[in-house]
């Protein structure tokens, strides 16, 4: 077998970016920290899963986990996931023989974290939502640290939480905002108003904006970036030829850090990641939270935002005009006044942790080298051959069983 040389980090999630664009730069920050790591991914088979991990370099494995749906007929489908992705995540595990699972959130983390902690790994669960959900809150029971963007969080997980930050990726952070123009063709004279739904798109926030747009336009001086997730693409921008205000309609950004350097304002969801991007790059918004989650996590994170001075939180009710009505109140509000923008981009930038996949990855490499020192600690005494000024027993290096035969 070969011997010990680096660790070995495997990194669990998906079903969303909002769940992997985190795991990517704690990887990243990883193999800053310790070039020699081994790290490699887990996800879902969802389509989503496979364009934000593809071309990464990293090993990456699907496993068949799908969400506990609400309604009875969906159980057994759910059951037999359940049963397959736990004999997927051990699989995997036996062979990549990691130091440390980190789980990055939602049901495509539960397996293979649950596996780690069977198998003598370190556990560590990724919480940058203000409420742990369903598969955070059993993981984390037995987790040995669990990072946190907001404390509240912090206190429901007790000794285990630790405030770190949300992970924010290096290239969001190292764009220019010319680079940022120049990639989408936007006019430099101009402020640029950002509209995203994350990787997924938001239909109700491209209604309200094109609802907006058409009836009210922007301040002088302004323009749009609007980010419509694939499915919606070819309707928003058929609106947008009827609009008079100028615009630049995607579908998708490759390297949202482009996007983020062009804009002045932003209207999105509120998701954790893109909370922590954009006070990460120092960015005000009006966030527009996902209305249909039951406990309503996104719009308490809107509000803890809004309430250091950083975003503005507007109640998404779709299909409700009142709801493109106040949202153009409010964007007209803070775009026709600098001063205000000016304060609100201070306060994200104050309330940003830009290093946060840093600080994870050093307290996950720590959590490594305790596993190591653990196993090598368990090894029997070996007797050294015979030879001069040899006589005391010594420990075998160690060795894992998963690797390939040398």
């Amino acid at each position: 077998m070969l011997l010990e040389t680096g660790r070995r980090i495997f990194l669990a999630g998906g079903g969303t970016g909002g769940h992997l664009y985190p795991g990517l730069a704690i990887a990243e920050a990883v193999l800053a920290q310790e070039p020699e790591a081994a790290v490699a991914f887990s996800c879902t088979r969802r389509p989503i899963d496979r364009k934000v991990l593809a071309g990464s370099g990293y090993p990456v494995t699907e496993i068949s986990a799908r969400p506990l749906g609400k309604r009875p007929w969906t159980w057994p489908a759910f059951l037999a996931s359940f049963i397959r992705s736990g004999g997927e995540a051990r699989r995997r595990l036996r062979e990549f023989c990691p130091d440390v699972v980190v789980g990055l959130g939602g049901f495509g983390s539960y397996a293979p974290v649950r596996a780690g902690q069977r198998h003598g790994a370190a556990t560590a669960i990724l919480n940058p939502d203000i409420i742990p959900g369903r598969a955070n809150r059993r993981l984390g029971r037995r987790a040995d640290r669990v990072f946190c963007q907001f404390q509240e969080t912090v206190e429901a997980f007790g000794d285990r939480g630790r405030l770190t930050g949300c992970p924010v990726r290096p290239s969001v952070l190292a764009a220019t905002r010319q680079e940022g123009l120049a990639a989408f063709g936007l006019d430099p004279a101009r402020r640029t108003l950002l509209v995203t739904g994350a990787s997924l798109g938001a239909r109700s926030v491209n209604r309200a904006v094109v609802a907006m747009l058409r009836d009210r336009g922007l301040p002088e001086g302004w323009q749009v970036l609007h980010l419509t997730g694939h499915g919606e693409h070819g309707e928003v921008a058929a609106a947008y030829r009827e609009i008079k205000t100028p615009a630049a309609v995607r579908p998708y950004a490759e390297r949202m850090g482009l996007a983020y350097a062009a804009a002045d304002l932003v209207v999105a969801r509120a998701g954790a990641s893109t909370i922590a991007e954009l006070l990460a790059v120092g960015l005000p918004a009006v966030y527009m939270p996902y209305p249909y989650h039951r406990d309503q996590h996104q719009m308490r994170q809107a509000r803890a935002v809004q309430a250091l001075g950083a975003a503005i939180a507007l109640e998404d009710r779709p299909d409700d005009a009142e709801t493109w009505r106040r949202l153009a109140e409010m964007a007209w509000a803070v775009a026709s006044d600098a001063a205000w923008l000016a304060r609100m981009a201070e306060a994200a930038r104050a309330a940003g942790r830009p290093r946060a996949a840093q600080e994870i990855a050093r307290q996950v490499l720590e959590l490594a080298d305790g596993v190591v020192e653990r196993r090598h600690a368990a090894l029997p005494p070996q007797i050294a051959p015979a030879g001069p000024n040899v006589d005391t027993p010594t420990h075998v290096a160690y060795t894992r069983t998963g690797d390939e035969k040398a």
